[in-house]
């Protein structure tokens, strides 16, 4: 199966472990089987929203549900996160490595955070005054314009580019072949969804890699973008709050400012 496709069947997964209570659902399903009362006994939900959580955790393939009596029980599958694992993690486990060995000596020699691998996510909804054609436009067409320098790795970036298609990157163009890839277009449903799927190496913070999730819906003669990010790797108790502030500077702040201004 090529990467591409084993990719494809890997969006559902991203989807269901960005969001916080299905992950403390899964958390709490490694420990034992348990019925859908049960879970929304222990996590203070409705009946219905678990079981609306449920559904997503079941469509990824995570959470196996089987019926005894009239009873539901749900059972953890982690096989799905071993087919992430074994496409994402091991592939770059050896550079990862590398890149470690410096950063363990550093931190030997400071005062260490706190920091682990696992899983963060954020979330937030800008809502831009104009139609969700034209906000489409911008994200896709017109991203050099709005997406700020001091965002880049390089001052001297020439562009900042989407390929709108499948497969296609979100780079940082230097010229003559020269940039940096920020990340790879999973899913393209034009003029709705972008989710593309990033990694940071060693040298800006990871290693990580991240699930980003553009979503523009039509609030009256409005467009409400909604940003989700998901992280797993390499964190601290400053990630989520750094993603936040950044999503914010970028999309509350460039993309909305462009687009009010260019309608």
């Amino acid at each position: 199966m090529s990467t591409r496709s084993v990719d494809a069947k890997l969006v559902p997964l991203f989807r269901a472990l960005a969001n916080p209570v299905r992950r403390t659902m899964l958390d709490r399903l490694r420990e034992e089987a348990m019925t859908t009362g049960g879970l929304a006994e222990e996590l203070k939900l409705s009946r219905f929203t678990v079981m609306q959580h449920l559904r997503v955790l079941v469509s990824a393939g995570l959470v196996l549900p089987r019926k005894r009596g009239r009873e539901r029980w749900n059972h953890l599958n982690a096989v799905p996160l071993q087919q992430m694992y074994e496409r994402w993690v091991r592939p770059y486990e050896a550079a990862w490595a590398a890149g470690l060995v410096g950063f363990k000596a550093k931190v030997e020699k400071e005062k260490p955070m706190a920091e682990s691998c696992s899983i963060v996510g954020v979330e937030l909804e800008v809502t831009i005054d104009a139609p969700r054609e034209r906000v489409w436009k911008a994200v896709l067409e017109e991203t050099t314009l709005w997406w700020r320098r001091d965002f880049c790795v390089s001052p001297d970036a020439k562009a900042f580019r989407i390929e709108p298609r499948v497969g296609g990157r979100m780079f940082e163009d230097w010229g003559n072949d020269a940039g940096v890839l920020w990340g790879t277009v999973l899913v393209l449903d034009p003029p709705s969804t972008l989710e593309l799927l990033c990694h940071t190496t060693p040298r800006f913070g990871g290693p990580r890699m991240s699930m980003l999730r553009l979503s523009l819906t039509s609030r009256g003669n409005a467009t409400v973008l909604t940003v989700s990010d998901t992280v797993m790797g390499r964190t601290d108790d400053r990630t989520a709050g750094h993603l936040d502030e950044g999503w914010r500077a970028l999309f509350g702040d460039a993309l909305k400012s462009w687009v009010e201004s260019h309608r």
